[in-house]
C-alpha cells in the first residue's frame, strides 16, 4: 500500500520588495547591520513581522558568497526569519536555481537537445545545461555587469581584481580605477566577454584552458557541448537586452556600471549563432526565492536509520540520473551514484567544512535485485570514503532502503553511519529535514521545494 503524498498546487504572491545593491564594507566585506536594515523595512512594507514567517529561503549568491563573512551573514539572517531552508550558494547552485527560476528547466521538457540558462549579474554569468527536467551540468564565468564600474562621465570608479589579468593580457591594461574610460574600448571589452561566454558555451572549445573560467567545470567532461537548442540569459544583465543600445557615457552608466553595454553585446553576439539566445522571462528575479515551501510526507515502513543520527535538517538533495542505454547494467548504475556524490560533494562543500552533507535520491527503478542493491551501496560507501562524508543519506523511490541500508552497514563494517528512506520523491533543488521515527517505525521528512513563478 502507497502512503500518501501532499504536493505544492499553487502560490499566492503577497509581496514584492524592489531590487537592493548588497551593501559593503571595501571590498571584501557585507554591511551586516544596513542589510538587517534594509531587511527590517521590507518586512514593515510588506506589513509582516518574522514571526509570521514560517519557512523560506536564504541564499546567497554571486560575488558575494565569496566575500569574506558570508558564511556569518547567511546564519545570522537565518535565525531571524523562523525555520528556513540555509543554503550558502556557490556559482553552481547559483546556475541551478536561476534555471528553475527562470522556466529554462522546464522548457528543457518540451524540447529536443539542451536548454541552457545563464545567470549574468554583477560579477559571474553561471549556466545550467538542462535536458530532459534535469541539470546535467554547470559552467560558470567571471563575466558581469558591475566588474568595470562606471560614472556618466566616463571615470571609472571600480574594476574588479576577478577581471584584472584578463585585462592586461588582452591589451587593456592601461585602464584604472580613477582613470577616464574610452566609450569605444568599453564596447570592445564587452563584445569579447560575449564572444567569449557563447563560445564556451556553444562550441566545442578546451574549458580546462579557457579564459574567464571561474572555478572548475562540474559535470561532464572539459569540453562544450553540442547540442544547445536554446540558450536564456537571465539576470541584471538578461532584463537589459531587449532595451535599446547605449549611445554615450550616461546611458551606459545608468546603473553606474558596465551592465546595459554587456548586455547589448550579447545580443548582437547571440545573433552570429544558428541557436537562440534570448531574454529569459522575469530574468531579473530569476534566482529571487518565492517561499520556502514545506511537503511533508511519510517515509515507507521498510527505512534504516540510527536513530541517534535524527533529526537531520535542511539537507540539499542531489538527484541520481540513471543510465538511458538498457544495456549498462550494474556498472551504469554505479557510475550514476558515484556522480551524484561528486556532485553534491562540488556543489555543497562550504568554506572550511570537510564534510559536505547533502542527500541522494535514487530514482525508481523498474527491477531491484540483491547485485543491483549492492552495486548501489558500493557505490555510496566508496563515495562516503572519498568525500570524507560524516554520514550518508540515501532516499528511495523504490521500497529498497532497508535491504540498502543493511548492505552499506555490512560493507563499511558498521563503521559508516547511514540513513536510508524509502517510498520519497524530491528533486533537484530541494531541501529535506528528516524527523526521529514515529510510530509503526514511519519517519516523518518535511522537503522543502524552493517555488518560482512559472
Amino acid at each position: 500500500m502507497c502512503l500518501p503524498q501532499f504536493h505544492i498546487t499553487g502560490r499566492s504572491v503577497l509581496y514584492k520588495s524592489p531590487m537592493h545593491t548588497t551593501p559593503l564594507i571595501g571590498d571584501s566585506q557585507i554591511d551586516l547591520p544596513l542589510l538587517e536594515r534594509i531587511l527590517a523595512q521590507e518586512y514593515r512594507s510588506a506589513g509582516l513581522l518574522p514571526a509570521d514567517i514560517d519557512t523560506g529561503a536564504v541564499i546567497i549568491t554571486g560575488e558575494t558568497a565569496f566575500k569574506q563573512d558570508a558564511g556569518a551573514v547567511l546564519h545570522s539572517l537565518a535565525g531571524r526569519a523562523g525555520d528556513l531552508v540555509v543554503a550558502q550558494a556557490g556559482g553552481d547552485l547559483e546556475a541551478v536555481l536561476a534555471g528553475k527560476g527562470s522556466g529554462a528547466e522546464a522548457r528543457s521538457r518540451q524540447v529536443q537537445g539542451l536548454v541552457v540558462n545563464v545567470d549574468i549579474g554583477g560579477g559571474t554569468a553561471n549556466a545550467a545545461f538542462f535536458e530532459g527536467g534535469s541539470c546535467r551540468r554547470t559552467l560558470n564565468f567571471h563575466i558581469g555587469g558591475r566588474l568595470i564600474m562606471l560614472e556618466a562621465d566616463g571615470t571609472l570608479t571600480g574594476i574588479s581584481p576577478s577581471v584584472q589579468r584578463w585585462l592586461s593580457e588582452a591589451g587593456y591594461g592601461l585602464l584604472k580605477t580613477g582613470g577616464t574610460a574610452d566609450f569605444e574600448i568599453l564596447r570592445e571589452i564587452t563584445g569579447k566577454w560575449s564572444e567569449i561566454l557563447l563560445k564556451g558555451i556553444l562550441e566545442p572549445v578546451d574549458l580546462s584552458v579557457y579564459p574567464l573560467i571561474c572555478g572548475k567545470p562540474a559535470g561532464g567532461d572539459a569540453r562544450a557541448e553540442a547540442n544547445v537548442s536554446e540558450l536564456w540569459i537571465s539576470g541584471g544583465v538578461g532584463a537589459l537586452m531587449e532595451q535599446d543600445a547605449p549611445l554615450d557615457f550616461s546611458e551606459a552608466a545608468r546603473f553606474g556600471d558596465i551592465g546595459p553595454l554587456l548586455a547589448h553585446a550579447l545580443r548582437v553576439t547571440g545573433a552570429r549563432y544558428p541557436v537562440k539566445v534570448l531574454a529569459a522571462p522575469a530574468a531579473q528575479r530569476a534566482t529571487v526565492i518565492g517561499a520556502g515551501v514545506h511537503t511533508a510526507m511519510l517515509s515507507g515502513s521498510t527505512v534504516f536509520a540510527d536513530s541517534m543520527l535524527l533529526p537531520l535538517r535542511n539537507l540539499p538533495v542531489v538527484r541520481a540520473n540513471w543510465p538511458e542505454q538498457a544495456g549498462a547494467g550494474l556498472a551504469g548504475i554505479g557510475l550514476a551514484v558515484e556522480e551524484a556524490f561528486a556532485e553534491g560533494s562540488h556543489m555543497y562543500a562550504e568554506a572550511g567544512a570537510q564534510a559536505p552533507r547533502f542527500a541522494v535520491i535514487l530514482p525508481g527503478l523498474p527491477v531491484c535485485s540483491y547485485p543491483l542493491i549492492r552495486r548501489i551501496a558500493e557505490a555510496a560507501a566508496a563515495s562516503a570514503l572519498q568525500y570524507q562524508l560524516e554520514v550518508v543519506v540515501l532516499i528511495c523511490e523504490n521500497d529498497i532502503a532497508k535491504a540498502l541500508g543493511n548492505c552499506l552497514h555490512l560493507l563499511a563494517g558498521g563503521k559508516l553511519p547511514s540513513v536510508c528512506l524509502d517510498q520519497v520523491t524530491a528533486g533537484h533543488g530541494d531541501y529535506v529535514d528528516i524527523g526521529k521515527p514515529a510510530a509503526e517505525g514511519y519517519i516523518p521528512l518535511a522537503v522543502k521545494t524552493l517555488v518560482f513563478q512559472s
